[in-house]
């Protein structure tokens, strides 16, 4: 599972400024509909202004913190070595759960807007 996302890691790392861009975009989207638009308009996009702000921010996560090498012992190394080393894996492990339920909860929440988009333009 860690190689899986190192690998997707380093090949989102050179947009990571393009998931910064549309975070900051999608927040001022989200600050603008909830400040200034008009309750209908408001009602109708800021789920999918909030779910564009937290993929975005997840997906950058992602790029950032499985880019770097996973750590590894040798078979030289003490035992203190090997047990900080397991620890460290461990937690990247958990990360990357974290990550991939976080990731899951926003594409559902996701899908569920796309249908109301869907169903309020085609059928109403």
């Amino acid at each position: 599972m860690l190689a899986f996302y190192q690998r997707w890691a380093r090949r989102m790392y050179p947009a990571k400024a393009v998931f910064i861009a549309l975070f900051i975009l999608s927040l001022s989207a989200f600050g603008w509909l909830l400040f200034s638009a008009t309750p209908e308009l408001a009602q109708r996009w800021q789920l999918t202004a909030v779910l564009c702000v937290v993929s975005s921010l997840l997906l950058w996560l992602w790029a950032v913190l499985f880019y770097p090498e996973l750590p590894t012992a040798d078979n030289n190394a003490t035992w203190l070595y090997r047990a900080k080393i397991r620890l460290q894996r461990l937690t990247y492990y958990l990360l990357a759960v974290l990550v991939t339920v976080l990731l899951l909860a926003t594409t559902y929440l996701g899908l569920r807007v796309l249908k109301g988009i869907i169903a309020a333009l085609f059928f109403s």
